[in-house]
C-alpha cells in the first residue's frame, strides 16, 4: 500500500496485486467475473480512507474478514454501510461490496501499537542488536523509547571484537553482510571494490553506519548488564530491572522488555595434548590475535580443526608464507568454494542441497576429493534428495582448495595422540615432523551465564520461557538443510530484529504463537556443554517457518526482505 496525504487526511492506496486476497466465485454454473473495480473504504467520523482493488462480485464478508484478520480484530467487529438514495444502510455479508463504503468499528486502518512506560533494553551492540536499534529508528515517526548496553568500548559485537584476528576477513560477500541491509537503503559505498573487508574495516563500517542512522546516542558502551530481575506478578504489566556496571560504577534501570544478543559461541574449546611442554615451539589458539602470523614465514604449521575458522587460518598462514599447512581433524567438514556462496546469495529461489554439492564439483575435483562422500551428506541413491548436516558452518573461500592443489596444504583425518619437539604424533601411528607451530581451532561453546542473566530455563523459538518481552538470539550452530537461501548474516539479522519489534508493537499476536505450541524448544544440556540459548540450525529454521505461518505480517515482510540479497 501507498499512503497519501490530502489536506491532512490520509488515503491508503493498495496496488492491484491485492486481488490475490479474493476468490472469484460464479453464480450457479456461470463462471466468475474477473472484472476488477476499486472500492473506497472510509472510516466513520474520520478522514482516513483506503482504495482497494476487488473483483466485481467480491462479497462484503470477504473484505470484512481481510480487515479483521490484518488488524487482529474479533470476527464481527466491523460494520459496513453505504449510501443508497438519501439513506445509509448496513451491508449484508452476502452482498457484493459497494464502491463507496463507510466502515464502523475501527478508528484507523493502521493497527494500534502497544504503549510502554519504560524503555526497551537491547543488550549487545553487535550486528543484531544494532539492527534492532536501526529498525526502531527507521519507523515513522522514529521510535526512540529504547536503550542499548554493551560491555565493549565501541560497537561491533563479540565475533569481530573478541574472536576475530586482525587478519580475519568477511568470508561471504559484503552485499549480504552490512548493517544497513533494508529495501530503503543501498549497498555500502565501497562494496564493489572491497567485497571482503577485513576485521578492522568491518568494525569501522559498524561505527560509521551507527553514526549515520543516529544509533550511537542510545548506546551505553563500557556498560555490562550483570543481573536481570522480573518486577511484578502480573504477567500483562511486569517489567524488568537491570543491574548495570559501568567501569565500576553500579546502577539499575527499569525496562519494559529485554532483548539479548550474546554472540554465537564465545568460549573457545581448549584442549591440552600430552607432551606440550616438550614441543619447543608455538602452541596457540588461532583466534583473538593470540598468534603473530609473521612467525609462520618459512615454517610448517599444523592446524587442529576443520571448521570455518580453521579454513580461514589456512589462508592466513599461506599469506604469511608458511611452507606447508597440515590440517588435522577427526572428520572433514565441507568447505564451500566462493562461487557457490555467490550462487546461493544471489539466487532469488532456494538452492537445493543437491545443486549446492553439484556446484562444488569443479573445486573438489581439482583436489581429487568426492564431496558426496563427506559425513555431512545424506542422499538417496539417485542423489536427487539430499540433506547436508554438519556441526560446523561452511568455511568459504578458494585459497583452501588452491593450497590443496599445489601441495601447500594436506588435510588429514586423524587425531593428535601426543606431541614432542617439533613433532605431532597421531593416533594412527603417523608422525608429522618439523612442525614448530600448532594452531588449535577446536570451535567454541556458549556461556551458561547468559542463560542465568535472562532467567532462561526453556528457549521457546527465540523467546525465554514463553515471555514475549524476553528475546534472545544467537546465530544457530552448524548446517542442517535440504535447501540454501544464502550463506551470510544480514538476511537473518533483519528478520530477527523485525520479529522482536513486531511482537513488542503488537503483543496480541503473541497469543496465537503461544497457544499453537508450534515453536521448537531447547533447554540447557550441561553434559554436552550446551546452554539453552545455543541451538542448532534446524531449531532456527523451524522457528522462522512457524512464526511466518502464525503472524502473517511477518510472512509478508519476509517476502520483501528475503529477495533483497
Amino acid at each position: 500500500p501507498r499512503q497519501l496525504l490530502f489536506g491532512g487526511a490520509m488515503a491508503i492506496v493498495v496496488d492491484e496485486s491485492a486481488v490475490a486476497f479474493w476468490q472469484p466465485k460464479g453464480v450457479g454454473r456461470d463462471p466468475p467475473s474477473l472484472t476488477l473495480k476499486r472500492v473506497v473504504l472510509k472510516i466513520w467520523r474520520s478522514e482516513e480512507s483506503m482504495s482497494l482493488p476487488v473483483y466485481t462480485n467480491t462479497k462484503v464478508a470477504e473484505v470484512k474478514a481481510m480487515l479483521e484478520q490484518r488488524l487482529n480484530l474479533q470476527a464481527g467487529t466491523l460494520k459496513f454501510t453505504h449510501k443508497q438514495g438519501s439513506m445509509y444502510r448496513e451491508n449484508l455479508d452476502c452482498e457484493e461490496i459497494a464502491r463507496n463504503v463507510t466502515v464502523k468499528g475501527i478508528e484507523s486502518f493502521a493497527r494500534s501499537k502497544q504503549k510502554y512506560s519504560k524503555p526497551h533494553a537491547i543488550i549487545g551492540a553487535g550486528h543484531i542488536g544494532l539492527k534492532v536499534a536501526m529498525t526502531w529508528l527507521m519507523e515513522k515517526p522514529p521510535m526512540t523509547n529504547f536503550v542499548l548496553f554493551d560491555k565493549r568500548p565501541e560497537v561491533g559485537g563479540t565475533s569481530w571484537w573478541e574472536q576475530a584476528n586482525t587478519t580475519s576477513r568477511l568470508q561471504t560477500e559484503v552485499g549480504v553482510y552490512h548493517l544497513e541491509y533494508h529495501e530503503d537503503n543501498g549497498w555500502p559505498a565501497d562494496c564493489r571494490v572491497n567485497p571482503w573487508p577485513t576485521r578492522d574495516q568491518l568494525l569501522e563500517r559498524f561505527k560509521k553506519t551507527s553514526e549515520e542512522f543516529g544509533i550511537l546516542p542510545y548506546c551505553n558502551m563500557n556498560t555490562e548488564v550483570t543481573e536481570m530481575n522480573i518486577l511484578g506478578r502480573d504477567y500483562a504489566s511486569q517489567t524488568y530491572e537491570l543491574a548495570l556496571d559501568r567501569q565500576g560504577k553500579r546502577s539499575t534501570v527499569e525496562v519494559s522488555s529485554v532483548c539479548f544478543f550474546p554472540g554465537n559461541l564465545t568460549i573457545p574449546r581448549r584442549v591440552i595434548y600430552k607432551g606440550e611442554e616438550e614441543f619447543d615451539g608455538d602452541i596457540v589458539y588461532g583466534i583473538s590475535n593470540e598468534f603473530d602470523y609473521s612467525r609462520a614465514m618459512g615454517k610448517q604449521v599444523a592446524i587442529i580443526g576443520s571448521g570455518a575458522f580453521a579454513v580461514e587460518n589456512v589462508r592466513t598462514c599461506v599469506e604469511f608464507r608458511a611452507t606447508k599447512v597440515f590440517m588435522i581433524c577427526r572428520r572433514k567438514t565441507l568447505s564451500m568454494p566462493r562461487v557457490v556462496s555467490w550462487l546461493a546469495n544471489q539466487s532469488l529461489q532456494y538452492i537445493s542441497a543437491a545443486l549446492t554439492l553439484e556446484a562444488m564439483t569443479p573445486m573438489y575435483s581439482l583436489i581429487g576429493v568426492d564431496q558426496w562422500s563427506y559425513y555431512a551428506v545424506f542422499a538417496n541413491e539417485a542423489r536427487t534428495t539430499v540433506n547436508i548436516r554438519q556441526k560446523a558452518r561452511f568455511g568459504i573461500g578458494d585459497v583452501y582448495f588452491l593450497c590443496m592443489y599445489y601441495g601447500h596444504c594436506e588435510h588429514i583425518v586423524d587425531d593428535v595422540k601426543r606431541v614432542s619437539r617439533h613433532k605431532i604424533h597421531l593416533v594412527s601411528g603417523r608422525s608429522i615432523d618439523d612442525v614448530p607451530i600448532m594452531l588449535k581451532l577446536l570451535g567454541f561453546t556458549g556461556e551458561f551465564a547468559n542463560d542465568r542473566l535472562m532467567k532462561l530455563t526453556e528457549l521457546f523459538g527465540w523467546w525465554c520461557d514463553r515471555d514475549h518481552r524476553r528475546y534472545m538470539v544467537a546465530e544457530p550452530i552448524g548446517v542442517d538443510a535440504n535447501n540454501f537461501a544464502g550463506t551470510s548474516f544480514s538476511p537473518g539479522a533483519i528478520q530477527w530484529a523485525e520479529q522482536h519489534v513486531h511482537v513488542m508493537h503488537y503483543p496480541k499476536d503473541w497469543e496465537a504463537v503461544v497457544s499453537s505450541g508450534a515453536f521448537p524448544t531447547h533447554v540447557a544440556d550441561e553434559a554436552n556443554d550446551r546452554p539453552a540459548y545455543v541451538v542448532e540450525a534446524r531449531h532456527g529454521a523451524m522457528t522462522g517457518i512457524s512464526i511466518g505461518a502464525l503472524i502473517p505480517a511477518l510472512a509478508e515482510r519476509g517476502a520483501v526482505t528475503g529477495p533483497l540479497k
